[in-house]
């Protein structure tokens, strides 16, 4: 099965059916993938949620029509797939910073949606990029104990995945990593998003790996994870925050390497409950430039 050609045609059947109620299952099925691990791999090559895709798409034609045509307002809703004009409006002012009124009298340039670039800007990865997969190691880890912070993250949201930075801030900050005992590995800082939902919110976890959770300190949040084989790649946080570290794994060194990922054999969320995918901060770590792991859970074909 070729992933990346059908989350490619997904976006088509989304292009020739917004205007209908339809739902990421339904768009799923066009892709023969679980809801679950469609999704994931819709956000992995795209950058956007399916809703967040479905509803930038109806607002983007909307607005060509808003451009184009003399439509009522309340006309222009329903034809692209909004539930009242209420609702449409809303949703567009939030978008565009202007109401649909507003948009129809001063008709602003807007970027076209998709972008042009969507299936090529990651194509051409830079010989840093693949550097990471040059010298691939593998490690079984067992179940393991991490002790740190978290916050609710969102990814269907403009603003959902900002908390992320604050709670590094107050890590570092804070001097957490001091407060907490039975470390493992001295110095070693765990990044991990974990316990996944249908609706795209998650948790986002920083901390340490612990030998036990007899000890967890006041306020700190303790976790177990079970027990996998890891892929452990070389990379760093700048490589990271582009994407196309995840991209490049699914699209061309997990269909190649011999190895699947546990969303294969069971539900995607549930999988990355049990065995997150690990950014691995080194001790003596510096910045975005610094190199630091990233571990993928994996399995054998």
């Amino acid at each position: 099965m070729d992933i990346e050609q059908n989350i490619c045609e997904s976006t088509l059947y989304i292009h020739s059916a917004y205007a209908e109620p339809i739902t990421v299952a339904d768009i799923a099925a066009e892709a023969y993938l679980s809801p679950s691990y469609f999704s994931f791999m819709f956000r992995t090559f795209t950058g956007y949620t399916v809703k967040n895709y479905l509803n930038r798409y109806r607002l983007y034609r909307a607005a060509m029509d808003l451009h184009d045509s003399n439509k009522q307002l309340v006309e222009i809703a329903y034809v692209h797939g909004f539930s009242s004009q209420q609702a449409f409006t809303r949703s567009f002012s939030q978008m565009y910073g202007i109401t649909p009124a507003q948009f129809r009298l001063q008709r602003p340039f807007v970027n076209p949606f998709p972008p042009e670039n969507l299936w090529t800007k990651w194509r051409k990865p830079s010989m840093e990029l693949m550097q990471c997969f040059e010298n691939v190691r593998f490690m079984h880890k067992k179940a393991f104990y991490v002790v740190g912070m978290e916050v609710d993250i969102h990814y269907n949201s403009d603003d959902g995945t900002a908390p992320i930075a604050g709670l590094w801030e107050t890590w570092s900050g804070e001097k957490v990593a001091e407060l907490i005992p039975d470390q493992v590995s001295q110095g070693v800082v765990y990044g991990m998003t974990h316990s996944e939902t249908t609706d795209s919110k998650a948790k986002y976890f920083v901390g340490v790996e612990v030998s036990t959770l007899d000890n967890l300190p006041v306020g700190l949040v303790g976790r177990k994870f079970e027990a996998s084989e890891y892929a452990v790649f070389d990379t760093t946080l700048e490589i990271i925050f582009t994407g196309k570290f995840w991209r490049t794994f699914y699209a061309k060194w997990l269909p190649e390497s011999g190895y699947a990922i546990h969303e294969e054999h069971n539900d995607l969320l549930d999988a990355f409950r049990k065995y997150p995918a690990i950014e691995v901060y080194p001790k003596g770590w510096e910045n975005e430039q610094s190199i630091m792991q990233a571990y993928a859970p994996v399995i054998k074909k």
